[in-house]
């Protein structure tokens, strides 16, 4: 597979794109308790609305992938998308922190919906969909897929930790109160923008379908892209396995500010536990990830990580009963360094879906492709996030008070037991249905030869 190599910069424009998601994560880790804690909202009211708005991003998932299948400019097909969404991604993170505080729990509810899609369903939607379709139009060669992946997580993945890390000593700074809040993400949404247009710019789009390539290409219809998505068994695994390692991921990130500030009893190691998650994370993604695939597979590597990952949690469910806090260092460290190891190679299983699509059938559906695993990602968020309020809500949660013991219970399965469980059902995926690996150079290597 002699594909051409990757630019630094256009390693680094991938990575810095992510900005969009990194605010979504962190969203993901505090919006709960700022609707609840500071608005005043019902636990159970933010459960039901966020997988309500998980429903709803579905709809616009699939016609932003329509769209960018459909897109032709001098800059390529999805590649525009990030400039032209820049600005309106920005400044639609700020506005779902300005609720109306004194407002009725209806009006709040519906102002939290509006803005909260305005972000979610339609400007990280976009951007998202386009910079995943990127990973598939920028090469070819796994490897360089996997570097790309790395620069992507390493990026996304500390962004997200140093946000996470951040936001309630800025919170605090700023006075602690809602217009604190404001202040943060009104900052978060200037980032979000500046990379956005970083990404466009250095980037470019190297592979055309093979259609494309002998002039041939033919516009496909909508259900016609349907069928090549759900006809293609390395998607449906790509979406599966995407599906199932995000919720792993949001989970445990939308229950972690109640597993620090209820279970352990202090807020602040929100800060420090983040903080320390960071070495041992970045570590992984630049010296571990990229030797095992290139030693192993992507595969193997991918092993690596469940094992890795499975104990770290688990450690972490045992420090949450003993109230532990070195046990949960040393837990939030041996997930930290694994979590690369299956992030990363999951994150490439999209792209590799679309090359034996095309193997297949002469057709590329990176934005369907993008688009479905899209909304995949999105559902499983919005399960997290409402299992988080949905779970509080059963367990007797009181907002700003001792919790009960039903409650610290639920606060500690969401955090540890849930992800250990589902690190399994993974594994098995994993070792009993994938076989890509086994085909990946006569897939790249024939298409290659097509295009001649």
């Amino acid at each position: 597979m002699n594909e051409k190599k990757l630019k630094f910069s256009e390693k680094l424009s991938y990575g810095i794109s992510d900005f969009p998601e990194v605010v979504n994560s962190i969203l993901a880790a505090f919006l709960t308790m700022f609707y609840t804690d500071s608005i005043g909202m019902a636990a159970g009211a933010v459960g039901t609305m966020f997988f309500l708005s998980k429903l709803f991003d579905g709809i616009t998932d699939i016609l932003a992938g329509v769209a960018i299948d459909k897109t032709r400019t001098k800059w390529g097909k999805a590649r525009p998308w990030l400039l032209w969404l820049s600005v309106p991604t920005g400044l639609s993170v700020a506005l779902i922190f300005f609720i109306p505080q004194n407002g009725s729990a209806t009006m709040q509810f519906i102002y939290a919906f509006l803005t909260y899609n305005l972000f979610t369903s339609v400007m990280f939607t976009i951007t998202g969909i386009a910079r995943s379709a990127l990973l598939a139009l920028m090469t070819q060669d796994m490897k360089e897929r996997a570097s790309m992946a790395t620069f992507g997580m390493f990026c996304g993945l500390g962004a997200t930790i140093i946000g996470c890390s951040v936001t309630f000593p800025l919170v605090f700074k700023f006075g602690g109160d809602t217009t604190a809040w404001r202040i943060v993400f009104l900052i978060y949404g200037v980032i979000v923008t500046l990379g956005l247009l970083y990404g466009f710019f250095f980037s470019k789009e190297y592979v055309v379908s093979v259609a494309a390539s002998n002039n041939k290409e033919e516009k496909l219809s909508f259900p016609e892209e349907v069928k090549l998505f759900f006809t293609n068994k390395y998607l449906l695994l790509a979406l599966l396995m995407t599906v199932l390692v995000n919720f792993v991921t949001q989970v445990g990130q939308s229950s972690q500010t109640y597993f620090y500030t209820y279970t352990m009893g202090d807020v602040m190691l929100t800060t420090s536990l983040n903080l320390a998650s960071v070495v041992p994370i970045l570590v992984g993604i630049v010296f571990i990830v990229g030797p095992c695939i290139g030693k192993f597979g992507k595969k193997k590597t991918m092993y690596i990580g469940i094992i890795g990952q499975l104990i770290g949690f688990l450690i972490k469910g045992i420090a949450g009963m003993y109230v532990s806090v070195p046990l949960l260092v040393v837990g939030t460290v041996v997930s930290g360094i694994c979590t690369g190891c299956l992030a990363v190679p999951v994150s490439t299983l999209f792209a590799d879906g679309i090359d034996y699509g095309e193997y297949v059938t002469n057709h590329r559906i990176e934005g369907m492709g993008s688009a479905i695993t899209s909304f995949s990602q999105k559902i499983s968020s919005g399960l997290a996030l409402a299992s988080v309020g949905w779970v509080l809500s059963l367990t007797g949660y009181i907002a700003n008070e001792i919790q009960s013991a039903a409650t610290n219970t639920g606060i500690i399965a969401l955090f540890a037991w849930i992800p250990a469980v589902l690190l399994v059902v993974i594994f098995l995926i994993l070792k009993y249905v994938y076989k890509y690996d086994e085909i990946a150079e006569t897939v790249v290597n024939t298409l290659n030869e097509r295009r001649k």
